[in-house]
């Protein structure tokens, strides 16, 4: 599935303008809510409280992690190599890092997984989000009651997590290369990206959906 033309950015430049805000935002979110680091009893408030920023955490980290969303690091990724007009070192490196630390299990979270439903096609993670956070989709909410079970979500969870490293580095990357002008759109007749491996690849549909 490749990407939505709904709400998509009118150029490379501002689907990396948008990304660098909205990477940001995430970030100051994370910082603002993340727990001491006090161990909290399992049938506390506070060990709740915890498991719902945890999933809200996950639900605002979707939009880069999901390839397809218009701000995806697979996207940016590509963005950044389309944008690098002057070939900055900087740029290049961290875009190549960012690629290189994005990877499919991030998305599809497979190693997580309880045995028991390893032949599921689904994924799970994705159902707690579509059928009861993000909306609620009668199906997903149906395939979602694993959720209940508060340590596995929270294993599968620390799967999306790991992308935090690669978010990083790309907001790095691009927010370099905005405030020194290193980044411009490609003209229409300029050739696409190089090819690479990995979810962060293009051209062609990503290795994982939605």
């Amino acid at each position: 599935m490749g990407e939505g033309k709904r709400g998509k950015p009118g150029s490379e430049l501002e689907r990396l303008q948008i990304f660098a805000q909205l990477a940001t935002e995430y970030f100051g979110m994370v910082e603002l809510f993340t727990p001491d680091l006090a161990p909290a009893a399992a049938d506390s408030a506070e060990a709740e409280r915890r498991h719902w920023l945890e999933l809200f955490r996950a639900a605002l980290l979707r939009k880069f992690v999901v390839p397809d969303e218009h701000v995806s690091l697979k996207l940016v990724v590509r963005a950044l190599r389309m944008c690098n007009y002057s070939a900055d070192s900087r740029i290049t490196e961290g875009t190549a890092e960012a690629g290189r630390l994005f990877t499919n299990e991030m998305v599809r979270d497979r190693e997580a997984r309880m045995a028991e439903i390893a032949a599921n096609d689904h994924d799970l993670f994705e159902d707690v989000l579509y059928g009861r956070l993000l909306h609620g989709d009668a199906d997903r909410f149906r395939r979602s009651g694993w959720a209940e079970d508060y340590a596995r979500l929270s294993s599968v969870a620390a799967g999306r997590f790991d992308a935090e490293r690669a978010l990083r580095i790309a907001l790095d990357v691009v927010a370099y290369g905005l405030a020194n002008d290193l980044l411009r759109p490609p003209e229409p007749d300029e050739p696409g990206p190089p090819t690479a491996t990995g979810p962060a690849a293009e051209p062609g549909p990503p290795a994982v959906g939605t």
